[in-house]
């Protein structure tokens, strides 16, 4: 048995082993020779691998106890990564966006969100091959890679909306791969988000929508009345086909909302009718509204958003506010989005029943959607019949003041 003992100028007992070779004395770090002859006991079991694997976990758990907090969960992790080192379960991190992409765990994500979250994955992925480059496989990556990813992720300005969307994507990521990839835990688990500032687009003001519709040329003339008068978001009227388009209605699957299968009725406006006559009038052979602005739109979403941008500047309307010290990029405030905004703003001032907005704009959450009782057609269609009859320029007129001054007044996007 092994004995304990004191020495000079500590309170605790002693005990002395051989380890590897050395004879060693080590503190059973109490005074209570009952607690330290057990102590004993259990460190010489140890030393002479007579401790089962259970009792080798609740030896090490009482030695990173006597470890000051702040170094006990980094060695808990370095403890960790040595036991999944070698385990049967892996996963290359090379390997893990397409096991994603395989995995039918993910759910049913459009094409553009997934195009977001490929972005998200490479700067992840990229990030950890720079700075951590010895790491190779999911399992390796532990919550202290995440923190720090996560403050990198911080310190490039992003928005708080941006950050949420790398958090929230990586730890998605990785409890869609958890079992193929052998996690024990989810390194993300822990990370929280930001929280978000409540603002985001706002309304055109009466006086702003009665300068858009009446400077409006070309395309963005008929864009401009499609998001006024049905609410659509940018990617819907850009990619409607006129086979979308019916005598007194417009059925679409919104973008947002497609992996629901969800149709929408928009009644017609009667100065949206007009102008969707008038430009049906002018179309080409192709089956699309907007075939140019779709063309832009597939090849970089953001390219019709600037060019509104620029046409919404060119009005004299203020579309964006600093970002203050953080962000790098100003905050945009208004730009198509707001007619959406400006839509349902003018139908409940109208008195337009929640039920009929509800249906009008559609929701992308079904336990939202069943909080209301549904909207037949015909209070959809009085619903639109209370918004006012915006003034929009006549693209005659704009012609003839092209041949008159010799120069093309029509917008960009035209």
């Amino acid at each position: 048995m092994t004995k304990i003992f004191k020495i000079p100028r500590s309170p605790y007992y002693y005990i002395r082993l051989r380890i590897d070779g050395k004879d060693r004395w080590i503190s059973t770090k109490t005074d209570n020779p009952r607690e330290a002859r057990k102590f004993a006991e259990r460190k010489q079991r140890l030393v002479r691998g007579l401790i089962s694997v259970d009792e080798l976990l609740n030896e090490s758990e009482i030695l990173l106890a006597e470890l000051p907090i702040d170094q006990q969960n980094e060695k808990r992790e370095q403890i960790l990564r040595r036991l999944i080192r070698n385990q049967a379960v892996s996963l290359p991190i090379t390997e893990a966006w397409q096991a994603w992409l395989d995995s039918p765990l993910k759910g049913n994500p459009s094409e553009r969100t997934i195009m977001g979250y490929s972005a998200i994955w490479k700067r992840f992925s990229g990030w950890i091959a720079k700075v951590w480059h010895k790491i190779k496989f999911l399992h390796e990556i532990t919550a202290s890679h995440s923190q720090d990813y996560a403050a990198d992720v911080w310190r490039s300005h992003v928005s708080p909306a941006t950050y949420n969307a790398h958090v929230k994507f990586l730890r998605a990521l990785f409890n869609t791969l958890k079992l193929k990839a052998g996690l024990s835990v989810n390194p993300w688990a822990e990370i929280k988000t930001m929280e978000k500032a409540t603002q985001g687009r706002e309304n055109f003001t009466p006086e702003e929508l009665a300068t858009i519709c009446s400077k409006a040329t070309g395309s963005f003339r008929y864009m401009i009345a499609l998001g006024l008068y049905t609410g659509l978001r940018l990617g819907d009227v850009v990619n409607l086909r006129w086979a979308d388009i019916g005598q007194d209605s417009i059925q679409i699957i919104p973008l947002k909302t497609r992996r629901m299968g969800k149709k929408i009725t928009m009644p017609i406006h009667p100065v949206l009718g007009v102008l969707l006559k008038e430009l049906k009038d002018q179309a080409t052979e192709s089956e699309y509204l907007f075939p140019v602005e779709r063309k832009a739109y597939a090849k970089e979403v953001s390219g019709v958003t600037v060019r509104f941008q620029q046409f919404l500047n060119d009005c004299g309307i203020q579309t964006t506010e600093d970002g203050g010290t953080h962000r790098r990029k100003a905050i945009v405030r208004k730009g198509f989005h707001s007619l959406r905004h400006s839509f349902v703003s003018l139908c409940a001032a109208n008195r337009v029943p929640q039920v009929a907005i509800q249906e009008l704009v559609g929701h992308g959450s079904p336990a939202m959607t069943e909080l209301y009782s549904h909207a037949d057609f015909q209070q959809k269609q009085d619903a639109i019949a209370t918004l006012p009859a915006m003034a929009f320029a006549n693209n005659k007129e704009e012609g003839k003041k092209k041949e008159v001054n010799g120069k093309d007044n029509k917008h960009p996007a035209g």
